[in-house]
């Protein structure tokens, strides 16, 4: 078998599987699945992955190290597979990190109970019929901000702190939090 057949295998292979994830949604169930975080640092809000095993990665990675080699085919093997996998290995951990930042910051909002259960704020001064913005406070490191107005019709300034009462055509409907006591 020739080194060629071998890198153009590893590319068609690695390729197929990411576009079957992209194509059946139960095959991206899978690729979720077959994460494992066994050696990461921990950097605050940010946990670095050293060693990258889920199924994207190892499907970048195989797709690189068959691509890179097959671009270096004229070097000599040891230099042509370090090199090549050096450079898939990098891809791995590039693909294994960025998806596990997005996946720890996505909104933890995912019904309108959970939406109108926060405490808001408003950060955009909402005017007389008019529309502004508001925003949630930190939650599970998730920040809401919606498009806003007030259920009434009057103005609300900048800083006031409001409850959701609707969500209507993504559009927030607020109410200023009456504060009791004296």
């Amino acid at each position: 078998m020739h080194a060629q057949t071998i890198y153009l295998a590893c590319i068609i292979c690695g390729i197929a599987l990411l576009l079957s994830s992209i194509i059946f949604s139960a095959a991206d169930d899978f690729f979720d699945f077959a994460a494992f975080d066994l050696f990461s640092l921990d950097l605050g809000d940010f946990d670095l992955d050293i060693l990258p095993i889920s199924m994207k990665s190892l499907c970048l990675a195989a797709t690189v190290f068959g691509s890179v080699s097959m671009l270096m085919l004229g070097k000599p093997p040891t230099i042509r597979h370090v090199t090549a996998g050096v450079c898939a290995y990098l891809g791995a951990v590039l693909v294994q990190n960025i998806t596990g930042f997005l996946k720890n910051h996505q909104s933890e909002a995912d019904t309108l109970e959970s939406i109108c259960s926060r405490s808001y704020v408003v950060n955009i001064s909402i005017p007389e019929q008019g529309y502004g913005s508001v925003a949630s406070e930190q939650q599970d490191r998730s920040v809401l901000t919606m498009t806003a107005r007030s259920f009434d019709g009057s103005a609300i300034t900048a800083g006031t702190k409001v409850d959701i009462v609707n969500v209507t055509d993504h559009v927030a409907i607020v109410v200023p939090v009456i504060r009791q006591g004296g």
